[in-house]
């Protein structure tokens, strides 16, 4: 090694050890000014905010009231019909459009105060404008009458308002009858329904997968029976994505050329351990197709039952309770009983003393139900061994809409239609609940029982009530409608209407601002 290139190199090392030490120096004088800086500038102050809540913005509210039995089982003797929609708008509303009761290109703008009656029911959709900061509500029922002929029946449907997800029980695929399922989207964007179907035996496959697409603004009918072929007991849930839609089941029912019911059902409530299906009005067996005629001979073909679907993928132990006006006391011989998976289940009611009751239902897994009440008249045809009957579906309740919610009746004087209506405690605690007519005209505070069921009179120019309970009550309400009729077959015809949650309740929604 040269000396010039030892030199070379050490003056390298002086240079960057120079540059390194006046680095340092440059950091430490860094450092001492922000010392200094700190020491004459205070700290900034940090205030902690508490979050805000904040009321969203109320939106419309909207209601699908569903059209008549349109006489999907084909029946040729179509009788005398007669059908009316009534509406009342709550909470001071400030507007209410309704689209194809009357004329779809001319919605109706309803009097916001008083209820509005339109005598014929084509079905449609109700919009109904912000009571000021909260959304607006309403109330409606369809009643549909037809006193002879084929369609022999009573039928009564609450307007619903659209949903995500729900559940229908009841209805039949079987020979003579027709399950005709109607999808109504009333909103502005096609929405598509997923459906899942069960049956006696365990689910049923649809064809495309169960997959229905629903324009904007319309309705979409399928017919379960052409799916569900000769299946005695149907049950349905339907799920929508990209929207929301109203579900109704349309059954219709001919025992060969007797008839044999119809009944238009809306959405109960989703599966869960602990159900009631509320309302359920038993009367004495003779009346109530559970024994034959004793002077004919003739018989009905359907009876009171409940129906129970389990849509999980184990066996469900289910326990059935009657809670009536003396209080609970076990159905007999439905302690314990194994429903399997995704298979629909009915049991009889036959022997259960007349009256009213909730039935309620306790189950190890999640189960959704309903209940069949029946209604017989005379033998029809004569000597055909079969007597004519009606029947009513009446869908398991959530246990909040007595909390907040209202009922339209469709009691008429004019077409001798009466209605019962009764209110359900599961709690063992007794709970009051406040029925407030509508236009203020009535009110009564009740009193149920523990564990009971408790009959309301309503005065019969009643048209809409609203009902209110502690939050936390568990109340189920129903009212069973009936109608006496003469003609060719004389006799009972039956229907059952539940109410629906007030919409401003449901749709209340509170940001929080952080």
């Amino acid at each position: 090694m040269t000396p010039t290139g030892f030199q070379s190199r050490r003056s390298g090392r002086i240079v960057r050890r120079g540059g390194a030490l006046s680095l340092a120096a440059a950091l430490a004088a860094c450092t001492a000014a922000l010392s200094w800086w700190g020491g004459i500038t205070p700290a900034a102050t940090q205030t902690d905010l508490a979050p805000v809540a904040v009321a969203a913005a109320a939106q419309d509210s909207v209601y699908v009231c569903p059209a008549e039995p349109g006489n999907s089982i084909g029946g040729v003797d179509l009788g005398q019909t007669s059908s009316s929609t009534t509406l009342t708008v709550l909470d001071g509303a400030s507007s209410a459009e309704v689209a194809l009761l009357t004329d779809p290109a001319d919605p109706t703008e309803l009097d916001v105060r008083a209820p509005t009656r339109v005598d014929h029911a084509a079905g449609g959709i109700v919009t109904v404008g912000p009571a000021g900061a909260s959304a607006g509500s309403a109330s409606g029922v369809i009643r549909t009458l037809t006193v002879d002929g084929d369609l022999r029946g009573l039928s009564t449907a609450p307007c619903v308002p659209p949903s995500t997800v729900s559940w229908l029980v009841g209805g039949s695929g079987a020979v003579g009858s027709s399950a005709e399922l109607r999808l109504t989207n009333p909103g502005a964007t096609t929405v598509t329904a997923s459906l899942s179907l069960f049956g006696s035996t365990g689910a049923i496959s649809m064809p495309t997968g169960g997959t229905v697409a629903v324009p904007a603004g319309q309705t979409v009918t399928v017919l379960l029976e052409g799916v569900a072929v000769a299946e005695p007991r149907l049950a349905l849930k339907i799920e929508a994505q990209g929207g929301a839609i109203a579900a109704h089941l349309v059954t219709e029912s001919l025992d060969g050329e007797t008839p044999a019911g119809v009944d238009v059902l809306t959405p109960g409530a989703e599966p869960s351990t602990s159900v009631t299906v509320p309302a359920v009005e038993l009367v004495e067996p003779a009346a109530q197709g559970e024994t034959a005629d004793p002077g004919t001979g003739a018989a009905s073909s359907q009876a009171s039952a409940l129906r129970i679907v389990n849509p999980s993928q184990s066996v469900a132990t289910v326990s059935v309770s009657m809670l009536g006006a003396d209080g609970e006391q076990a159905l007999a011989g439905a302690t314990r009983i194994p429903v399997d998976p995704g298979a629909v289940f009915d049991i009889s009611l036959a022997g259960v003393a007349p009256g009213t009751y909730g039935v309620h239902l306790t189950s190890d897994q999640p189960v959704a139900a309903a209940v069949r009440l029946v209604r017989s008249g005379g033998e029809y045809p004569e000597l055909s061994g079969s007597l004519a009957h009606d029947v009513a579906w009446i869908q398991a309740q959530e246990p909040d809409v007595v909390s907040a919610g209202a009922l339209t009746l469709p009691s008429e004087q004019a077409q001798a239609i009466t209605s019962a209506l009764s209110l359900t405690n599961t709690e063992d605690a007794p709970v009051e609940v406040s029925l407030t007519a509508a236009d203020g005209s009535w009110s009564q505070e009740v009193t149920v029982a523990g564990r009971s069921t408790l009959s309301v009179e309503v005065p019969q120019e009643v048209s809409t009530l609203t009902m209110s309970a502690p939050a936390a009550a568990e109340m189920v309400a129903g009212a069973v409608v009936t109608a006496e009729v003469d003609g060719s077959v004389p006799g009972t015809l039956i229907a059952a209407v539940t109410p629906v949650a007030d919409a401003a309740a449901a749709s209340a929604r509170t940001l929080l601002l952080r």
